[in-house]
């Protein structure tokens, strides 16, 4: 199990130049697969950080903004929310108005930024998190995301990320190693 305070004093920021972005965002790698096809990040992004270019990338990506909030392509993501978007889906006019702090969640190889719309994009929205099933398995994306009572989690046939919003606590966890103890709900990425 790897566990983190993701509102830790101590995390150790890394900076970083999204393609096209007018200012450095920051992040914490959490964890990778052995392939590095999966990444769990925290971004720090500052305020007024925009990125007005449009384009897409290879890999998906889900967002929990955990303080402050994202726009991208019209839709604006705050906490208790997730943005989910699919391999290719056109980006266009991201950025922030005050400092945010987001749990992403990236499948598929890094990189890969081409400016303009893909031949054939993937969806991007916002939704609530609420109890339950919120993006289900199958699809552009891999795994899937629920929402539980995180007071008893138990184990899972896959690996997973959870994430205790109360507590501000996130944990990855292989295949059947038992979850610990949270408190209120947490969110579970499943990785399969």
């Amino acid at each position: 199990m790897i566990e983190q305070d993701l509102f830790d004093d101590a995390l150790e920021w890394a900076s970083f130049a999204p393609a096209g972005a007018d200012q450095k965002a920051e992040m914490v790698l959490l964890h990778q697969s052995a392939d590095a096809t999966s990444r769990t990040v925290l971004v720090r992004f500052p305020a007024g950080w925009r990125r007005a270019m449009t384009g897409h990338q290879p890999a998906g990506e889900e967002m929990l903004v955990l303080q402050g909030a994202l726009s991208m392509s019209g839709s604006t993501c705050r906490p208790g929310e997730i943005l989910v978007v699919e391999p290719r889906a056109t980006r266009s006019e991201t950025g922030t108005a005050e400092e945010t702090r987001a749990l992403v969640w990236f499948s598929g190889a890094a990189g890969g930024w081409t400016e303009g719309p893909a031949s054939e994009p993937g969806t991007l929205g916002v939704s609530e998190l609420v109890p339950g099933v919120v993006r289900p398995g199958g699809g552009a994306l891999s795994g899937a995301v629920e929402v539980r009572d995180g007071t008893d989690l138990g184990t899972f046939t896959a690996d997973v990320d959870v994430y205790w919003p109360l507590l501000g606590r996130w944990v990855h966890l292989a295949a059947g190693e038992a979850a610990p103890a949270g408190e209120g709900t947490a969110v579970v990425r499943h990785w399969a």
